[in-house]
């Protein structure tokens, strides 16, 4: 279990860099699907840490609301809930069609990819 844990976390890095990228060409849709697959994967990694399991959705809030009993996550989802959809949004366009997202967005959603893995992995 733990093995997969750590190849979470590993591939969830790999979408946080790949998404710097992104943004640092100006490409905010790419960089917005890039956060989203990093915060998923972070949150299912402790999903599978503390449960052994997730449950089989994409949506971020929903998977989420399972690690509400973790310190500051519940904060989190007050904090960051317009990014939270937004993120979700760019999963789903990626998709199916195009939506714009403005380099100001992305910025948001970066500190949130960011603090929410101080929430759930640093300790």
């Amino acid at each position: 279990m733990k093995e997969d844990v750590k190849m979470y976390i590993e591939r969830a890095e790999k979408f946080r860099r790949n998404a710097e990228f992104n943004f640092e060409n100006g490409d905010y849709d790419i960089a917005m699907f890039h956060i989203e697959q990093s915060m998923q994967l972070l949150i299912k990694a402790k999903l599978l840490d503390l449960k052994g399991y997730f449950e089989r959705t994409h949506n971020l809030r929903k998977l989420l609301s399972e690690l509400r009993d973790i310190e500051g996550v519940e904060e989190f989802l007050k904090n960051y809930r317009i990014v939270l959809r937004n993120l979700e949004r760019a999963y789903i366009t990626s998709r199916y069609y195009f939506e714009e997202f403005f380099k100001e967005e992305v910025e948001e959603a970066f500190e949130a990819l960011e603090n929410l893995r101080k929430i759930l992995w640093s300790g």
